[in-house]
């Protein structure tokens, strides 16, 4: 008879380079599911709960807890340990009162503590663009999500901050001279700096930002910077254990 459905786990030695795992302790782990987040920019629900955060030690463990419906993931209960999540998104145990948010660093995602009332926030990158039928126009997000663009003026690169769960948009944030903007990936992932330029791509050159880092100024393409706010960040985006 033929299998149903393709495989839950995967060789730890064959999973992403950015993933932080100990891969000759085992042999295997859990592998993601197809979802909002492919599986070079994601973790599995249970590699962040079990491998990551230490909130469980088995995957017995790890699998009654995510059954039980104990774990939310911006906002709704997620009951599949393969579930992938990314950047930005926002883990909650409420029996352990623990909100979680994945953040930018250089080694990859990592999983940053954060107040209760931020768990219900969270800031979306415009991905795509696009007209629907009936001539509506329509916004796709970097995890995943999209919807109607009626009363919004964006374009990709923008974001917007979000309630969760019912992705009612709170703010738009551009990406544009004089916004804070944190780098997402790259050997200066995670930091946050004021754009100077947004350079405009060809069609042998991408789109292209000049920003004033910690560090120093860096041109950094488009892809690889996400706008998060004016005066200061809109939510917590960096490290906090």
């Amino acid at each position: 008879m033929a299998k149903k459905g393709g495989r839950n786990r995967m060789k730890r030695l064959s999973a992403p380079r950015l993933w932080d795992l100990e891969r000759k302790k085992k042999r295997f782990t859990f592998k993601p599911t197809p979802g909002p987040h492919s599986i070079a920019k994601s973790y599995p629900l249970g590699v962040l709960l079990r491998d990551l955060v230490g909130l469980v030690k088995t995957a017995g463990e790890l699998r009654y807890v995510v059954n039980a419906g104990k774990v939310l993931v911006d906002g709704r209960v997620r009951r599949t340990p393969s579930f992938p999540v990314g950047l930005f998104d926002v883990v909650t145990i409420p029996s352990e009162n623990l909100s979680l948010r994945l953040v930018p660093s250089p080694r990859g995602l990592i999983p940053s503590k954060i107040a209760k009332d931020e768990a219900e926030k969270k800031l979306c990158a415009v991905s795509s663009k696009v007209m629907a039928r009936g001539g509506r126009l329509r916004y796709g997000f970097h995890d995943g999500r999209s919807m109607a663009g009626e009363g919004l003026d964006l374009r990709p690169g923008d974001a917007v901050l979000m309630q969760l769960p019912d992705q009612r948009v709170l703010s738009e944030v551009r990406l544009a001279k004089e916004s804070l903007a944190l780098v997402v990936s790259g050997e200066r992932a995670g930091e946050v700096g004021r754009v100077l330029e947004v350079k405009r791509g060809t069609i042998t050159r991408e789109r292209m930002v000049k920003i004033s880092l910690p560090g120093g100024e860096a041109e950094i393409p488009s892809r690889l910077v996400f706008p998060v706010g004016i005066d200061k960040p809109a939510i917590t985006v960096s490290i906090s254990r």
